[in-house]
């Protein structure tokens, strides 16, 4: 469970939530604030409104269902609860994801993950190894 304080962002300046992050350099302070900024260190890559190209496999403890990617980076991705099959996980829980953007390779195999933000039908996966891929290689297998 992520260590969560009401104080001012040093960054924005309005006072909101902010968690503590144990990995703190290169960034300057170990908080960082909900509301504002990009959080993720690695560039996200966005995936296309492609029918087939968007869906993935998020597999739990109790359920395997299909959702819908939003965007992908080497560290993780944040993917959508699809509305007729909503789902439901919790904040630090463990996951498989299947990004099926490959029929073979990195992006064809189960991913080991954990949920690390929920905002409405929309979540956070980080990976817990990331990807080999570079960034350029997941932009062109997403592209193509």
């Amino acid at each position: 469970m992520a260590l969560i304080e009401f104080k001012r962002c040093p960054h924005c300046g309005k006072p909101t939530w902010q968690e503590f992050i144990p990995q703190a350099p290169p960034a300057a302070s170990y908080w960082r604030c909900r509301d504002c900024g990009d959080r993720r260190d690695a560039k996200r890559i966005r995936v296309g409104n492609g029918a087939l190209l968007n869906h993935g496999r998020l597999q739990t403890e109790h359920l395997c269902a299909d959702v819908l990617i939003i965007d992908i980076s080497r560290r993780g991705t944040r993917v959508c609860c699809d509305e007729d099959l909503p789902i439901t996980v919790h904040m630090d829980q463990r996951v498989l994801f299947n990004p099926q953007l490959q029929p073979f390779g990195e992006l064809a195999h189960y991913q080991p993950g954990f949920v690390r933000w929920i905002r409405d039908m929309e979540f956070g996966i980080c990976f817990e190894h990331p990807l080999s891929l570079s960034t350029s290689d997941i932009t062109r297998i997403v592209k193509n």
